[in-house]
């Protein structure tokens, strides 16, 4: 199982065409590719969801992964997380990083200098 962070599907939008998502796709089952639901709320604060088409390409971009949601344990963990970092950690970061632990998921990330540290979690490799 992997979890993809924001940060790649940001990416992607960007740019078009991201080589990190491809990569994962070529590497990876579909099945075996979740976002957090974090993500999405994290997605659609950009201001390009305002327009129609921008809001409708980043629902089929996300719509064939699954999706891991926040729960009261994900919460918990993710709440020592960010008690317990030595950097400040967002809470969203807190609470993917917390989803990937509890799932025994690898975390996918463009930013791993916020992640590496977090006990326990999984970083991919490029």
């Amino acid at each position: 199982m992997v979890i993809i962070d924001t940060n790649i599907f940001i990416d992607h939008l960007r740019i078009g065409d991201s080589k990190y998502l491809q990569t994962l796709l070529s590497k990876n089952h579909i099945s075996d590719l979740y976002l957090s639901v974090l993500t999405i709320q994290e997605l659609y604060t950009g201001q390009s969801t305002k327009n129609l088409k921008n809001e409708l390409i980043l629902q089929k971009l996300i719509s064939p992964f699954s999706i891991v949601y926040y729960d009261e344990q994900v919460a918990k963990l993710a709440g020592e997380i960010a008690r317990d970092s030595k950097k400040v950690i967002t809470f969203v970061d807190s609470a993917i990083a917390a989803s990937a632990i509890l799932n025994n998921a690898t975390l996918v990330t463009l930013n791993t200098k916020d992640f590496k540290k977090i006990k326990g979690l999984q970083l991919y490799n490029w």
